[in-house]
């Protein structure tokens, strides 16, 4: 062969840099009102995914589904905001990874905001000024010999475990596979004594039926009291009409959410006024790295889908 027809749901700029790629013959912009009506005539698909619209997981098969294409390239980590159908037939891979590095800096920032007190202590014209004998009595909070419990240890999980270290964090997590921690200073542990000791509960587990709902009223009924829940992988893993009653009651001291369920959160919704919620809008990945890293990746398994290698992130 010599070279893949790549067709792309992104903006204009990205056709340019995929026709940089060694081994793109041509690239094929999808319009957005064919944002599942993908073709079938081309090699391969490059696609994000799409958490704006849940009923395009449910578009319809395009005919002649897969036609002569050879692989898709997702550009996200988890699989949902796809139609099922995506996944049958071509080889898939995913970006897991590529957005790990921001990710992680999200949740440190999250979680030291929290033991600041930010913005609540930034000072404003007209405030009482903060006293020195205060702040004695009622000093700030920092991370170090607080413990980091992490629920998922993959690509991300691993590099909020990295960056904890620096921070004096004890570092505890669950995990459903069987395999080792790939950090030694982070202790696997059971579901029930990460929620009891975590003081800062890090979701960074995948999307799946095991895990919906995970953080639900009776999980939140086991954590430490006062604990912060920084959600940075999807909505769907908490019972959030459970988290605002947490929050309400103080069970639950403070949780910064980058995932919702639904995306957009709609008005209304008791998080908005639960007390010390932090919400962002999915927006957790970004950097400008992160591009860099999803077409690296994609050149990469170019190369190895020439080659007839498997493909990094290669779905079974």
């Amino acid at each position: 062969m010599s070279g893949f027809r790549v067709a792309y749901y992104f903006p204009a700029t990205t056709g340019k840099l995929l026709a940089t790629i060694p081994g793109v013959a041509s690239v094929q912009a999808i319009e957005p009102a064919q944002r599942w009506n993908l073709p079938t005539d081309v090699d391969v698909i490059f696609a994000p995914p799409d958490f704006g619209d849940l009923g395009e997981h449910n578009a319809p098969r395009p005919i002649g589904w897969p036609g002569s294409i050879k692989f898709v390239q997702i550009a996200s980590s988890g699989t949902d905001g796809y139609p099922r159908w995506m996944f049958d037939g071509p080889v898939v891979a995913t970006s897991a990874g590529t957005a790990a590095p921001p990710i992680a800096e999200y949740v440190l920032t999250a979680m030291l905001m929290h033991e600041k007190r930010l913005p609540a202590m930034f000072a404003r014209p007209g405030d009482a000024p903060v006293t020195q004998t205060g702040m004695m009595a009622n000093p700030l909070g920092s991370l170090e010999a607080k413990t980091l419990g992490l629920l998922g240890v993959g690509h991300i999980g691993t590099e909020v475990a990295r960056l904890a270290q620096v921070f004096g964090m004890k570092i505890i997590a669950h995990r459903r596979s069987t395999a080792a921690a790939p950090n030694p200073a982070m202790t696997l542990v059971s579901l029930d004594e990460l929620l009891a000791r975590a003081d800062h509960l890090v979701l960074a587990a995948p999307m799946t039926p095991e895990t919906a709902g995970v953080i639900g009223a009776a999980a939140l009924a086991k954590v430490k009291h006062g604990v912060h829940i920084v959600n940075i992988a999807r909505g769907g893993l908490i019972d959030q009409a459970a988290l605002a009653a947490a929050l309400d009651r103080g069970q639950v001291g403070g949780a910064t959410l980058d995932v919702t369920d639904p995306e957009p959160l709609p008005p209304g919704d008791p998080l908005w006024t639960a007390p010390n919620v932090r919400i962002t809008d999915h927006i957790s990945w970004s950097s400008a790295g992160t591009p860099r890293r999803i077409f690296a990746l994609f050149a990469d398994n170019l190369g190895r889908f020439a080659k007839g290698e498997r493909l990094i992130n290669q779905l079974d």
